[in-house]
């Protein structure tokens, strides 16, 4: 890794994008610098994603982590695999969906938007999770740059807890929630308000989430639950459809 220093560097903006910046940047609580360097960190993850190039990602991970200690925000501990995540039995099925190198899905497309539609959540994803990532096999309302990457680190993930526990995860306010309040995602993503039910294969398996997000607290019903449940069902069966597929191929 490359000894990492300070430049300055001076950039020159119209009036109006700085008003915008400095808009955005309050409105998150952060310096107009703070939210430009985030800025710039984000558009070269998108870049370096786009090349796949692991090295130049783990030193990005952490010259972002750096800048988060630096201003005293959140910073996520590096990944120590769950056992659960890291279940040889459990990569291999993930690996068989054909859906973990960015590869997107109609079917589970069209579950994702109807649960968005049904609850009215500005956000719906189907996430799957490894040891060391989620991936967005589909993903509906996430905003840029994660919806061109198409995944974010595990530790940053609401997701990998409804795998780890095996069970729903329904979550009111993330910011006041023992295991989520310093989760970047709630930051990076406005995930506040969370319903995540397991994507259980045949074999037991839980290989990710159906989710539902808003970007304010909000109190989800029994039938919203029982709801995304159904639609978790129908997504669970066609990834378990996909495994079968791919290992009869074999």
């Amino acid at each position: 890794m490359r000894a990492m220093g300070m430049r300055a560097t001076t950039v020159r903006f119209s009036d109006d994008v700085w008003n915008l910046v400095e808009h955005e940047a309050t409105a998150q609580g952060i310096s107009a610098a703070q939210f430009i360097r985030d800025a710039a960190l984000l558009r070269a993850a998108v870049l370096i994603g786009r090349r796949g190039d692991g090295d130049e990602m783990a030193e990005l991970e952490e010259v972002a982590r750096g800048a988060l200690r630096a201003n005293g925000r959140p910073v996520p501990d590096p990944a120590v695999p769950d056992p659960v995540l890291a279940e040889p039995r459990r990569l291999a099925a993930l690996a068989h969906t054909g859906l973990m190198d960015g590869q997107k899905d109609a079917t589970l497309d069209r579950l994702a938007r109807t649960a968005g539609k049904l609850l009215d959540a500005p956000m719906a994803l189907v996430s799957l999770v490894d040891h060391e990532r989620q991936v967005f096999a589909c993903s509906i309302g996430l905003p840029s740059p994660w919806a061109e990457l198409g995944q974010t680190p595990s530790d940053q993930s609401f997701c990998r807890h409804v795998v780890a526990r095996r069970a729903p995860l329904v979550v009111e306010d993330a910011r006041r929630h023992p295991d989520l309040r310093d989760n970047p995602s709630i930051h990076d993503l406005g995930v506040i308000a969370y319903l995540g039910i397991p994507l259980t294969t045949s074999e037991g398996i839980v290989l990710g989430s159906l989710c539902v997000i808003d970007h304010v607290p909000r109190v989800w019903s029994r039938s919203d639950v029982l709801a995304i449940t159904d639609l978790a069902e129908a997504a669970a069966l066609h990834l378990d459809r996909r495994i079968i597929e791919a290992t009869a191929a074999v």
